[in-house]
């Protein structure tokens, strides 16, 4: 990476990016080319060795199928439970460990987004029609939920391979059992498609963006909200060091089941491949933890701490010992040292983000 420029300010938590260059990663699979660095001023008062890993990060973290016994038994499998229907086809828990991790996760993007649940106009808090809404992996139903309050006129569907949603939601609200890389049988199409943290789920983007604009309005929007892959604008994160170790191995292991993580720089080639027009995209940062000298970014960071200390195990649990041959010790430990890295303030590593939003023509 290049020299990190300290005296340079630190980004917004959300801009708008001017052209998209190629993301960065470790990673056996082909490698992205490098991203632009982003240059984030480090917080001058670096702790010393002692408090490296200090205590700090433990105070942060249709052909629908029916909901069925079978559904319900989920696969058991290293300590976490994992989705029954299709199983095997999403790679991390879906047990209460990992739905509080997703908790977690949607006020990590709140934050992110500045208290919005997306920038395309129907998602705008003062939309005046946001219309049929569909959330893609909805997990836990929580950004659902958030945007059928938020929005009383919507209808909003929510999809999801585990029935992990509540009970009780808005009346406008309902969640579905449902592989949407399947053939999609909605009865409508939808005037917003919400999508979130998919990369790795999704074996083939092109067709699965093509599948959103087919079932879209003439008008309608599409949104995809991603992390990239960590990055460093200087020598603090070294490929030697645990946290790249992790990574790599978790982009290892999506490769060989057959799901490759995303390049999110190469959502804008995407999008247009599909046929979407009026491409727009917002970017931000997430640091391993509060480095950053701006307290906006800091507090991002102690949330995406959180966030990744809470999820780095299930990450790596199924993708390491079902498809690359490592045992569950090897997992755990690598899994720990992954969190010391997380915490430790000389790592200067962030994830870069983007939201990226469409129009099907109308």
């Amino acid at each position: 990476m290049t020299e990190e420029k300290a005296a340079s300010p630190a980004p917004e938590a959300a801009t708008k990016a001017q052209s998209p260059p190629p993301a960065a990663a470790s990673s056996p699979t082909p490698e992205p080319a490098q991203p632009e660095p982003a240059h984030i001023q480090a917080d001058d008062e670096e702790p010393d060795d002692t408090d490296a890993d200090s205590s700090w990060g433990e105070d942060a973290v249709s052909s629908t199928a029916s909901i069925s016994s079978s559904i319900l038994d989920y696969r058991k499998e290293n300590g976490r439970t994992y989705h029954a229907y299709r199983d095997g086809k999403y790679l991390i828990p879906n047990d209460e460990q990992e739905n509080e991790r997703l908790d977690f996760q949607h006020h990590l993007w709140y934050l992110t987004l500045d208290g919005r649940l997306g920038f395309a106009p129907p998602a705008h808090p003062e939309a005046k029609f946001a219309g049929r809404v569909l959330d893609v992996g909805t997990g836990t139903g929580i950004w659902a939920i958030d945007f059928g309050d938020e929005h009383p006129d919507a209808h909003v569907i929510g999809v999801d391979l585990s029935p992990i949603q509540p009970s009780f939601t808005p009346p406008n609200v309902h969640f579905q059992i449902d592989d949407l890389e399947d053939e999609w049988t909605f009865s409508q199409p939808f005037d917003y498609i919400h999508v979130r943290a998919m990369s790795g789920s999704i074996k083939n983007w092109s067709a699965f963006l093509e599948r959103c604009i087919e079932n879209l309005k003439p008008g309608g929007w599409l949104e995809v909200q991603e992390p990239g892959r960590p990055i460093a604008d200087d020598d603090t994160f070294p490929p030697d060091c645990a946290l790249a170790k992790a990574t790599a191995l978790f982009a290892e292991g999506l490769a060989a089941a057959g799901s490759p993580l995303l390049d999110v720089f190469t959502l804008k080639d995407l999008f247009n491949g599909a046929g979407f027009v009026s491409y727009d995209e917002k970017r931000a940062y997430w640091p391993s933890n509060p480095w950053p000298k701006d307290k906006k970014l800091k507090e991002i960071a102690m949330w995406s701490n959180t966030n990744l200390s809470a999820g780095v195990e299930g990450f790596l649990m199924a993708v390491a010992t079902r498809f690359l041959g490592w045992s569950l010790p090897e997992v755990t430990v690598l899994s720990a040292q992954a969190r010391a890295d997380l915490n430790d303030r000389r790592i200067h590593a962030y994830w870069p983000v983007i939201s990226a939003f469409a129009q099907k023509p109308e």
